[in-house]
């Protein structure tokens, strides 16, 4: 049994509506969601430090991680903006093959991305992973989204 924690099973991303997170993920991963429902009341609160909630979300199942789209109907959210260079904030990153034919998709599904797509070379300050490719955007309510094209110490262990 392993005692560390060596595996995700998901990623929880909360938004401000569950329908069009839906819409942007789906069209996004090319996946429908697994799974739409509700949890809540005083158990659920308690796990999470509140005094009550109900959750709407769905499951969205890709081949190595879930997301979880999460509406806090109560309480109700509040918005938090994180750019990548805020202590805490968090991104989620998609690896892809080939990142011009994954911009050229983005742009087909009217996502725009924050900036060029770059590789990675010597003067970048790295010592390794040259010709790793990135590009960054965002969902419909900010959150921080990557591309990756790895090369190098950038690839995950098979």
């Amino acid at each position: 049994m392993n005692q560390g924690f060596s595996l995700v099973n998901h990623i929880g991303i909360t938004v401000s509506n569950l329908e069009k997170s839906i819409i942007f993920y789906e069209a996004l991963t090319g996946k429908k969601i697994a799974n739409q429902d509700q949890i809540g009341g005083e158990r659920m609160a308690q796990s999470q430090g509140l005094k009550d909630t109900l959750i709407k979300y769905a499951n969205l199942q890709l081949g190595n991680v879930n997301i979880d789209l999460l509406e806090y109907v109560t309480p109700q959210s509040s918005r938090a903006n994180y750019s990548n260079d805020q202590i805490s904030a968090m991104h989620m990153c998609f690896e892809v093959e080939d990142l011009l034919a994954a911009m050229a998709r983005l742009k087909e599904i009217d996502i725009e991305p924050e900036g060029e797509p770059i590789y990675f070379e010597a003067q970048d300050g790295l010592k390794a992973g040259f010709g790793t490719g990135v590009a960054y955007f965002t969902d419909p309510d900010g959150t921080n989204l990557e591309l990756i094209a790895p090369k190098g110490p950038f690839t995950r262990a098979k």
